[in-house]
């Protein structure tokens, strides 16, 4: 093995020098590099290959007994958690149904059968739980499920065990199951799986084993969108995917500076695949924008299936191609129709009546906050209470988009002297400083919680925005838009959206249109109360609010 690591890396060396050969003659090289770009790049060197194998052989065995040993203990764990929630839901509702007073005085129980009866009979059902449970992803321990993405897949489980569990009553003709014990078993179920899986979840992160079990990832491509890809799951261990290195012909990086990215490496060229996936024990291969052509993605997927290691392929435009598009056919050579993304037909009409009803909710709730802080406003500095700024809406129409003045009168024709001292990255585009001088001191207090946002309720009411949905730019920002950025148009602009949910402030702005057209994609109904609930959240904690 020694000999084929470092036959690979004499090979990529000699790929080094060919291009710094070719580079030195011509004017560009390849990915928009200069000809003699690599010349001061390091490249991995027979002493450093042969020190990631040693590291390798050290560790491997280690951390393969060590991968096995953690999915045996998760799967065994999650398992014993969900019979002992069986137990305790039994329990909890044979309470609730014969022994509470209140439930007792109001619905008296014809027959009370034993604790242990009910309790067999429940337990030898079980397997169907644990079925239901597999079956919607709560038993894999690869991928990570978000807190608030495990409630649809619990209840749609208990569901299908309560229904298993009329079906076999009506057919062996057993009546221990009464309709009160029932509804209260099925709510108990719930909040207990729930409640478990949360624990599992922490005592994992508190252990040092982290939400999922760890797979050593190969990524083919040591470009920009291959680092980033990296940079991702270096950041996020709940993906579960631990970058190992790079293979790449033609890489535009051989060398990494950011702290998180030093330890990996471009372990060498495409046709040394296979000997790589064997070498570091290779569970998931992700090419990612390599310079290879279709037949070479084709040999690299087969190695891959081949070898039992599963390949995913970022695809070209992976910014703006997700779920919106017709696959059909020429002739045998496919065509994608990209669609434009919006909310049509039912989609429209429930997401209207979640936000009339919502802010008018939320209206009467929140008019007390509504009234003192009104008067902190008009206390504290002269001015209107209400702030109008001109934002653009659904279809590029414009109106005006309510808030608490939260600034000194006349802060807006300051914001152009202010882009040009502080322009960031993007200019006009979603501007914001964290030490803004036209902020008020009550106007500080309410940005931080976001209750200057309160007032747009009103603007919901008037059919202006929504409760959640994109961000409303400023005319400024939407001219700077690129085309496929005007997509975000196609729907009303919201108070709170998933980009703020997601780091808030601290978002680069192509990831916020990235965000918002994800939503659009993925709208349901689920969706708005997980960015409400995370909204809250987001405010309790004041992150990335300023």
């Amino acid at each position: 093995m020694e000999k084929e690591l470092t036959k690979r890396a004499r090979d990529f060396r000699r790929l080094q020098i060919l291009d710094r050969s070719e580079g030195s003659s011509s004017g560009n090289g390849k990915n928009g590099r200069n000809g003699g770009a690599l010349v001061e790049t390091p490249v991995i060197t027979d002493e450093d290959l042969k020190s990631l194998l040693a590291q390798t052989h050290t560790t491997t065995a280690a951390n393969a007994a060590r991968r096995k040993w953690e999915t045996a203990l998760r799967m065994g764990a999650r398992v014993a958690f969900d019979l002992a929630a069986v137990a305790g839901a039994t329990a909890l509702a044979y309470w609730m149904r014969y022994s509470h007073p209140w439930v007792t005085s109001l619905f008296p129980p014809e027959n009370i059968p034993p604790l242990g009866v009910l309790l067999a009979s429940l337990m030898v059902m079980s397997p169907v739980l644990l079925i239901s449970l597999k079956s919607v992803g709560m038993y894999d321990v690869r991928n990570f499920v978000k807190i608030l993405d495990r409630v649809p897949r619990i209840l749609g489980a208990v569901n299908a065990y309560v229904v298993c569990l009329l079906v076999a009553s009506f057919l062996l003709d057993i009546s221990v199951l009464d309709r009160g014990f029932l509804a209260f078993f099925w709510s108990s179920l719930i909040l207990l799986i729930f409640t478990e899986r949360l624990f599992l979840q922490i005592m994992a992160r508190l252990t040092g084993l982290g939400d999922v079990v760890q797979r050593n990832t190969l990524i083919i491509g040591a470009g920009k969108v291959g680092k980033e890809v990296a940079r991702k799951l270096v950041r996020h261990r709940c993906f579960g995917l631990k970058p190992v290195g790079f293979l790449d012909d033609d890489p535009l990086y051989t060398d990494f500076q950011e702290e998180e990215l030093r330890h990996l490496r471009v372990l060498g060229k495409l046709d040394s695949l296979p000997s790589v996936i064997r070498d570091f024990h290779v569970e998931k291969v992700i090419i990612a924008f390599s310079n290879c052509d279709s037949q070479q993605l084709l040999d690299l997927a087969s190695h891959c299936n081949r070898l039992g290691v599963e390949c995913s392929i970022i695809p070209r435009l992976f910014e703006v191609i997700t779920n919106e598009m017709l696959v059909s056919e020429i002739g045998g050579i496919p065509l994608i129709q990209l669609r434009e993304k919006k909310l049509s037909g039912y989609k429209r009409i429930l997401k209207a009546a979640e936000d009339y009803v919502l802010a008018t909710l939320l209206l009467l709730v929140s008019w007390p906050l509504l009234l003192v802080t009104a008067v902190a406003i008009k206390l504290d500095s002269p001015g209107p209470v209400f702030f109008k700024h001109r934002r653009v809406g659904k279809d590029g129409k414009p109106f005006n988009c309510l808030k608490f003045r939260s600034m000194v009168n006349g802060a807006h024709a300051m914001q152009e002297e202010l882009v040009k001292k502080h322009r960031g990255e993007h200019g006009w585009l979603c501007w914001k400083a964290k030490e803004d001088p036209r902020v008020t001191r009550v106007g500080r207090w309410i940005r931080k919680f976001s209750i200057d946002e309160l007032p747009q309720l009103f603007n919901v009411l008037a059919g202006q925005m929504s409760l959640v949905g994109p961000r409303p730019h400023i005319q400024e920002e939407v001219e700077q838009y690129k085309e496929w950025h005007r997509q975000r148009l196609n729907v009303k602009p919201g108070i709170t959206g998933l980009w703020q949910v997601s780091g808030r402030s601290n978002l680069p702005f192509d990831e916020m249109i990235k965000l918002d057209l994800y939503y659009i994609e993925k709208w349901s109904l689920w969706l708005d109360i997980k960015i409400i609930l995370r909204t809250v959240l987001a405010v309790f904690t004041s992150n990335g609010a300023y």
